[in-house]
């Protein structure tokens, strides 16, 4: 309004109205609601380019459906992904990258304990995943498999007792 103001003084300004629209039922329809919401105050409410630009891009941006993993809890997604990476507190990790640990090995005392033996082969936790998976799953179910799945692996983890 400014700007129109300071072009005033040097030309004469005169705004005028067009009825661009006129026969068009739909277009009539939009003017006279136009103007009905014109005659209400009109807040000064300045919004930057930047925000501008920002809510037409999140208007026009695709929904991004969740995946299995990403429906989980915090704490679910964080206990996979320590699993799937190897970047845990397993003995494996904790000996080997992290020097933090005497042995790498499993406190059954078979193998290594890594991701893969304490979801699979570990003796200790023979039971308790029988009672988790009755019937044998594959590793990488366990890992990347749907939600029940990926619930199962991290009740498992909770339930062992582990740090992971």
């Amino acid at each position: 309004m400014e700007k129109l103001h300071n072009v005033e003084q040097q030309r004469r300004v005169v705004l005028q109205w067009l009825p661009a629209h006129c026969g068009i039922p739909g277009n009539e329809r939009a003017d006279k609601l136009a103007k009905l919401g014109a005659q209400g105050d009109q807040t000064d409410n300045p919004v930057s380019f930047m925000e501008k630009k920002t809510l037409i891009k999140a208007v026009f941006r695709p929904q991004k459906r969740k995946d299995d993993y990403h429906l989980l809890t915090r704490h679910e997604q964080v206990v996979l992904m320590r699993l799937r990476t190897g970047h845990n507190r397993l003995n494996a990790h904790m000996s080997q990258k992290m020097k933090l640990v005497p042995s790498p090995t499993c406190s059954c005392g078979l193998e290594d304990q890594t991701t893969e033996h304490i979801l699979q082969r570990c003796t200790i936790l023979e039971s308790l995943r029988k009672t988790v998976w009755p019937t044998a799953v594959s590793l990488h179910c366990k890992l990347y498999g749907g939600k029940e799945d990926l619930e199962k692996t991290a009740s498992f983890v909770s339930l062992s007792g582990l740090t992971i």
